[in-house]
């Protein structure tokens, strides 16, 4: 309620009841993307000395404009003006945002965006399980890799064994970070094969927390064990079912607490860097982190896409391992390697040129 608190007669006891109900059911996410949008909305209508609600086309175009002065992109200011469209429908006011002179604004804001060669998203550089090979079946692994970087850890320390664990998840589930830092060790399961599944309680596109069981591979399963054991040390007591699977490791070998998501991060940068420095020794810290400019959170999850694309799984099938509800996001990803592969790609090698 602060992020409408003080704006004065124009948002009612009525639209602060609507606003808590609409809240409540929002996402994690959606909750913090609306209050950072209110945030600058609320300190654009303060500098005119005028309140949040109700606001006319002309005033939304304006705040428009002042986010392109101020750097943002047109997707962000999107989201922003969509934040503005909701605290309109919750007042019960027409919203703005749905004028001809809003959308007129943002189309040109877009074509500016693209001339100016600002349109295209950057993607996370892909950590795949082999790296960027030709042949994801026959060529060997290359430094940047996570079959590459397995061999730099030593699993029988703490945190060798929880990096394999983040690793060998990350190729066979391709998870959103969040999905991984919210993961139990009572949500892994072994079938008799020595495989096993992983129950996703909650993701960005189940907000209801019905749950998705995935596919473990034997590796995953065998280092999960590995570091579970490490924890449990002499105990032979279980963990028990809400224990968090992955959890900060300090340099003394002692584990914290739950990874949070900037924390998953942190420790994907640390295996990639330390490994590299491992597998290739010849070069400097510069050209290091130049090979780990674009790496994030995310990278899994982009490798994941191409790799399954490598191994000529279609769009359906990627979507559904790693709960994708449209193919635009995956379709994104393999698009370097489509092209690779693609008619000129292949017409070229048959000629040698």
């Amino acid at each position: 309620m602060d992020l409408l608190a003080g704006d004065g007669p124009a948002i009612g006891p009525t639209t602060y009841d609507r606003f808590e109900a609409w809240w409540y059911g929002a996402a994690a996410n959606s909750r913090r993307a609306f209050a950072a949008d209110m945030r600058a909305w609320g300190s654009f209508r303060r500098g005119r000395g005028q309140p949040m609600i109700p606001a006319g086309a002309v005033d939304v175009r304006d705040f428009a404009r002042a986010q392109v002065r101020a750097g943002l992109k047109a997707s962000s200011i999107a989201r922003q003006l969509a934040s503005i469209a909701i605290l309109h429908d919750l007042a019960g006011l027409p919203s703005p945002t749905r004028d001809r002179v809003v959308s007129g604004e943002m189309k040109g804001i877009r074509r500016e965006e693209g001339l100016d060669g600002r349109g295209r998203r950057r993607q996370a550089l892909p950590l795949r399980l082999k790296g960027e090979v030709g042949d994801i079946v026959t060529d060997e692994p290359l430094p940047l890799s996570v079959m590459a970087l397995l061999t730099t850890l030593d699993t029988t320390t703490a945190a060798g064994a929880r990096d394999a664990v983040l690793l060998l998840l990350g190729t066979d589930l391709g998870r959103r970070r969040s999905e991984y830092a919210a993961m139990n060790v009572g949500d892994v399961t072994a079938a008799g094969d020595g495989s096993g599944t992983m129950l996703i309680r909650r993701s960005k596109t189940d907000q209801s927390g019905e749950g998705r069981v995935k596919y473990l591979s034997p590796d995953a399963m065998v280092a999960i064990r590995t570091w579970l054991a490490i924890r449990q040390g002499d105990d032979e007591s279980l963990l028990p079912s809400d224990t968090p699977l992955l959890t900060s490791v300090d340099r003394f070998g002692r584990v914290g607490g739950r990874l949070s998501d900037d924390g998953i991060r942190d420790v994907l940068l640390r295996i990639a860097r330390r490994g590299l420095r491992m597998l290739q020794p010849e070069l400097e810290d510069a050209a290091i982190e130049n090979k780990l400019r674009g790496l994030s959170g995310h990278s899994l999850r982009v490798g994941f896409a191409q790799d399954l694309t490598a191994a000529g799984e279609g769009l359906a099938a990627i979507c559904q391992a790693a709960d994708w509800s449209s193919p635009a996001m995956p379709t994104r990803y393999a698009e370097a390697l489509a092209a690779r592969s693609g008619a000129v790609a292949r017409l070229r090698r048959k000629i040698g040129g």
